[in-house]
């Protein structure tokens, strides 16, 4: 038993802590246990600041053991699936579907995540979890995360891992001189663009860090273009693979949301290269394959999906007390398994470096021994929770999202609406659809489009399309209600969801982000023209807030 939850086995053992496998009150956990240090502190701010359908949730935390504790427990949502090299090698997919199914959302997800001023600082294959029930990425192990406005932890070299290391951090430090380096989410689409290289050719694109020359090859050299090492890889999506490496940050996409932008541009104008698997295995996984987009040839239908549920949290977040106990922290994860760059590439990260990570990503071997308190206590430990907020952002840190990116101004605050009731027979609707208050479903603010990822609004009656399904929810369902106009904010109330058979059920859902209820106007709002992002959430509710 650590801290009330029976450890079933082990999972992953990285730089910044050890995950197990665990269950508590018959629900199963993934609980990550960390120093007593700043670094682990930083990780549950970090966590604390989102609630992410593609990152991994976040139940609480606790102290261990009980008496003269040492470590920080994370409990952690367990996400069963494989990490994104593992599955790349099980799945061979095409061009469409990686890009469709992986590289578009975590460019969404790293907007999201980036827009909270968090930046990840170690995004590789084996912390990218391909979620089993519906093939969609989770961004995982946030122990090298920094915070915007966070005082920094490392001096000279930031956490992460060499391989994936952009240009401008390596310059600084070859340049060091006493300052911290001030690390910004470019570094994270740096390391998106080296995963993207490595998933289209399975190769390394500077190699590995026994190569002397590595560094100088990430400062200086061009890679060899994926298309050309690949003959598989259609040329727009090696152009776009080439431009995420430009060694100026100028030359690259301005942010996560631009790079999202050109990966659904190319997505939506695939030819049929883009249908063929990357790699000539003959081993492929049926994975359900996405909408198509407008004039393409339609996709075979898609199997249901999961829910993605916010957890069941209390108020009144605890705050950590205590001496910080200091540790000596490592600033680079493992390396990746060893690989020439003119080599395939077999195993790009070993799976036991992962952090915060599922079923089928812990090493292969017998679990470890795990450590047990010295008495039993005679009562479950509280877990101090975040706040109970129906939102993907759930946070008592974070008031407002930071923004990011070039000529951005800060987000505007929500002008709250007054509470209104939920519509007759709503409650048992949800409960007959097999939805919770708090649980979330990602949609598409306009139906059967694919390709723009903002559109114009119109306030009042709004019928939107169900992109993710969940028990009796159906997808690409059609659910109605009524956009609401404020100043600077958009609020959605649905009453109703169209099912397959046609009949109508009365619901009561609301707009989402991960911002908190509602969304922010898009720039380039005015007064006669509202601009929103085509893909928002809806979430459960028992009342209009």
């Amino acid at each position: 038993m650590v801290a009330g939850f029976t450890i079933e086995g082990l999972l992953a053992s990285g730089s910044f802590g050890t995950v197990y496998r665990a269950r508590r009150d018959g629900r199963p956990f993934a609980i990550k246990l960390v120093s007593l240090a700043p670094r682990g502190n930083r990780e549950v701010d970090a966590l604390r600041r989102m609630r992410h359908p593609n990152v991994v949730g976040f139940h609480g935390y606790g102290l261990w053991p009980e008496e003269q504790p040492h470590s920080l427990v994370l409990a952690l949502e367990l996400v069963e699936g494989l990490p994104l090299d593992q599955w790349m090698q099980e799945v061979n997919p095409t061009a469409l579907d990686l890009v469709g199914r992986v590289l578009l959302p975590l460019a969404l997800t790293l907007a999201d995540v980036h827009a909270l001023g968090v930046v990840h600082r170690d995004v590789k294959e084996a912390n990218i979890i391909v979620r089993q029930s519906d093939g969609l990425p989770v961004l995982v192990d946030f122990g090298a995360a920094s915070l915007e406005g966070a005082p920094r932890l490392t001096q000279w070299m930031p956490p992460g891992t060499p391989e994936y290391r952009s240009p401008e951090t390596l310059r600084f430090a070859r340049q060091w001189e006493g300052e911290p380096y001030q690390v910004g989410p470019a570094e994270d689409l740096w390391a998106l663009g080296v995963v993207t290289y490595i998933l289209l050719t399975r190769m390394l694109p500077f190699g590995d860090r026994h190569d002397p020359g590595m560094v100088r090859a990430i400062l200086e050299k061009t890679p060899r273009e994926p298309d050309e090492l690949n003959p598989r890889v259609p040329p727009a999506l090696s152009e776009l693979c080439m431009r995420m490496l430009e060694k100026d940050p100028e030359d690259r996409y301005a942010d996560a949301r631009a790079l999202a932008e050109a990966l659904s541009t190319a997505w939506s104008e695939a030819d049929r290269s883009w249908r063929v698997p990357l790699f000539p295995e003959v081993r492929r996984e049926e994975t359900p394959p996405l909408p198509p987009p407008p004039a393409a040839p339609a996709l075979p239908e898609r199997q249901a999906p999961r829910r993605w549920r916010m957890a069941r949290l209390i108020l009144g977040a605890a705050i950590l007390g205590g001496v910080l106990i200091p540790s000596v922290q490592r600033s680079e994860s493992p390396l990746p398994s060893q690989t020439q760059q003119a080599s395939a590439r077999q195993e790009l990260a070993p799976p036991e470096v992962t952090g915060d990570v599922g079923h089928g990503a812990g090493p292969q071997t017998s679990p470890s021994p795990v450590p047990v308190a010295s008495a039993t206590p005679t009562q479950e430990p509280e877990m101090i929770k975040p706040q109970k907020v129906r939102s993907l952002a759930a946070t008592t840190l974070l008031t407002s999202a930071v923004c990011v990116g070039a000529g951005c101004a800060s987000t505007p605050k929500p002008e709250p609406l007054p509470p209104s009731p939920c519509p007759p027979g709503s409650t048992e609707g949800l409960k007959r659809l097999g939805m919770e208050t708090g649980d979330f479903l990602r949609i598409n603010v306009l139906p059967n489009n694919f390709r723009q990822l903002t559109i114009v609004v119109s306030e009042g009656d709004v019928t939107v399309e169900v992109m993710e399904g969940w028990k009796k929810m159906p997808l690409y369902a059609h659910l109605y209600g009524e956009l609401i106009f404020k100043k600077n904010h958009v609020y959605g109330h649905f009453t109703r969801v169209q099912l397959e058979n046609g009949e109508i059920v009365p619901v009561c859902m609301e707009l989402t982000t991960p911002q908190g209820i509602g969304a922010a106007k898009e720039p380039g709002s005015t007064s006669k023209k509202t601009i929103l992002k085509n893909y928002l959430y809806v979430s459960a509710t028992s009342r209009f807030d």
